[in-house]
């Protein structure tokens, strides 16, 4: 006669050749299955409708964790009880499992995204994407402060009307054009952080530009080249020569301020600056014959030492940087020292003015960048080539565009050493004094 499981029974079934189960009499559906590797574990079996027999694992009967008989017992009613109510207790179970991964998972998301708030995921952004880019600096620069606001907000919080109070806050405080860039960079931002799954919707996808912006056009001719040239003896070294060879070479700003000692080679009598690819908009080597004018600049500007340790020695070398106050950072401020210009511009302009007894000459407002435009422009004014002047701006688009760059070697070299020594040559003479054609007449003559 079968007799009800016992705890005795259990633990002393052995492993036979094939797997065997134990019924438990009194109970029905409830089994001890003995595996051929001796591990022993609680199941309920019961019949779907269907006729399909299903097996439902309780737990282990033997080992580290097991059940005792009296819990595999009441695990095995409540499956009873499932079933007599309708309920599939294997389909409850998987159901009841999936819904506790889900929220193990949401509980463990819930934790990781209490750490991810805006200035901590574009730190995350800028090691991931953005150091490598030739314009790291000034994206760093513009998403780091623009998004100041949000810099403790959890990165899923940001909503999409936060997304446009951002950006109308920044045309309301008339920067229309800063609004833009810094919509145009979180969407590239918020876009990088669904990548990655931190959230779903991009707040930015659906704003729109608050302002239409035009090409900038502005060139400064020469009365306005020579009054900021004269106004530059009243700037501290490093920003007359900075102002100075922004204009003489035509180069952009970075470029310039970023210029490395070792980028300048003797040439002969001539000196040659030399920009690596890596420094470069194009990320081609640029090769800019100086003009004698840009090379005595160079040759007045000091050479900043910087401590440096060597084999437990402290000593002074020189920086790599020509145009540098640290010594280990190119030369920045750009905004303030613009002003600074602005205002000597605008003393210089006065003082004229009252020897002349006559109005102040006012300059429109004008960029750093208009500079390499007004280079541009001066060239071609002198009869400078339009392929010369390309290439003195380090082009690849235009004459030099398209299938003509591909087979077009030839770097014009002697022909930007001679533009070039041209220009400095007409921007020096700006400001040079000329004979007065009025001529005193004597009385009675």
């Amino acid at each position: 006669m079968k007799k009800p499981l016992t705890a005795t029974a259990i633990a002393n079934a052995k492993p036979k050749t094939k797997r065997y189960a134990l019924p438990d009499v009194g109970h029905p559906g409830l089994r001890v299955l003995v595996q051929t590797s001796g591990a022993k574990s609680f199941v309920y079996r019961f019949k779907r409708d269907n006729g399909q027999d299903v097996t439902l694992t309780l737990g282990p009967a033997a080992g580290p964790g097991a059940l005792t008989l009296p819990q595999a017992r009441g695990a095995a009613s409540d499956a009873r009880r499932q079933r007599s109510t309708g309920i599939d207790p294997a389909a409850q179970r998987r159901a009841d499992r999936a819904a506790e991964a889900a929220r193990i998972e949401a509980e463990e998301r819930e934790a990781r995204r209490k750490d991810d708030v805006v200035d901590r995921v574009l730190d995350r952004y800028y090691r991931d994407k953005v150091n490598s880019m030739k314009s790291a600096k000034e994206l760093k620069r513009l998403l780091s402060k623009e998004l100041t606001p949000w810099a403790r907000r959890r990165i899923d919080d940001i909503s999409r009307a936060d997304a446009i109070k951002l950006v109308d806050a920044i045309k309301d405080s008339g920067k229309p054009v800063l609004a833009n860039r810094t919509r145009a960079a979180a969407r590239t931002f918020f876009g990088w952080c669904i990548d990655k799954a931190l959230i779903e919707d991009n707040p930015f996808e659906r704003t729109k530009p608050v302002a239409v912006e035009k090409s900038r056009d502005r060139v400064l001719y020469d009365d306005d080249l020579r009054l900021l040239w004269l106004s530059l003896d009243r700037m501290d070294w490093i920003w007359r020569a900075f102002y100075q060879l922004l204009i003489l070479t035509g180069q952009r700003r970075d470029e310039v301020a970023g210029m490395a000692w070792a980028e300048i080679k003797q040439n002969g009598t001539s000196l040659h600056w030399v920009l690596p690819p890596e420094r470069t908009k194009n990320a081609r080597e640029h090769i800019i014959p100086l003009p004698p004018a840009a090379a005595e600049i160079l040759r007045s500007i000091p050479r900043v030492q910087v401590r440096t340790t060597i084999n437990g020695t402290e000593r002074l070398k020189d920086s790599s940087f020509v145009l540098t106050t640290t010594g280990t950072t190119p030369v920045s401020g750009f905004s303030k020292a613009k002003g600074h210009l602005d205002k000597a511009i605008m003393q210089v302009s006065r003082e004229e003015a009252e020897k002349l007894g006559a109005d102040p000459v006012t300059i429109e407002p004008w960029r750093i960048h208009d500079l390499r435009r007004s280079t541009a422009s001066g060239m071609q004014r002198l009869r400078v080539g339009v392929a010369v002047v390309e290439k003195l701006l380090n082009h690849v688009s235009g004459t030099f565009g398209g299938i003509v760059g591909i087979y077009q070697r030839d770097d014009l070299l002697e022909e930007r050493r001679q533009a070039l020594n041209l220009w400095a040559d007409h921007i020096v003479s700006l400001n040079v004094e000329r004979p007065s054609n009025v001529f005193p007449i004597k009385a009675g003559m």
